[in-house]
């Protein structure tokens, strides 16, 4: 996964979905899905759920407008209302918090989760996220034994 920023000005997610699509590389793009984001007193999540089929390999692009919070950005097996769920990726396991990428190969529902951070001195009040869905076919089977 890749997470960037945008202008606060800029939270049109047509426009973050167009200036970080050829991050997805090879992949073939497919789609977006936007995510406004409020920033208030108190922290919170906002659950995004991803599902991933047979036969594909899925990159995931994250843009963001840009604001001051530090927004993070987790994958898990289940939704935040079951207890037993396990931690998949999150952005502090790129090369910086703002500039990672992930590569799903396992069909399955994923959940996205944003946590937003309680509003801090910064002039932030709301924002936006994009996640891009890029895919390609998986290769086919070795046939190894």
């Amino acid at each position: 996964m890749e997470v960037s920023n945008l202008n606060a000005q800029d939270c049109n997610p047509k426009k973050i979905a167009r200036k970080y699509k050829d991050n997805l590389g090879d992949y073939k793009y497919d789609s977006y899905a936007y995510n406004e984001v409020q920033f208030t007193d108190k922290p919170q999540t906002i659950e995004v759920i991803f599902s991933a089929y047979s036969g594909s390999i899925y990159k995931l692009v994250f843009g963001t407008s840009l604001f001051d919070e530090n927004v993070k950005v987790n994958i898990y097996d289940k939704s935040a209302r079951v207890k037993n769920r396990k931690k998949l990726y999150d952005n502090n396991s790129g090369i910086d918090n703002m500039f990672w990428e992930i590569l799903i190969d396992k069909p399955g529902t994923y959940y996205i989760d944003y946590d937003i951070p309680a509003k801090d001195k910064s002039a932030s009040s709301d924002g936006c996220m994009v996640i891009l869905i890029g895919f390609k076919n998986s290769p086919p089977p070795t046939g190894k034994k």
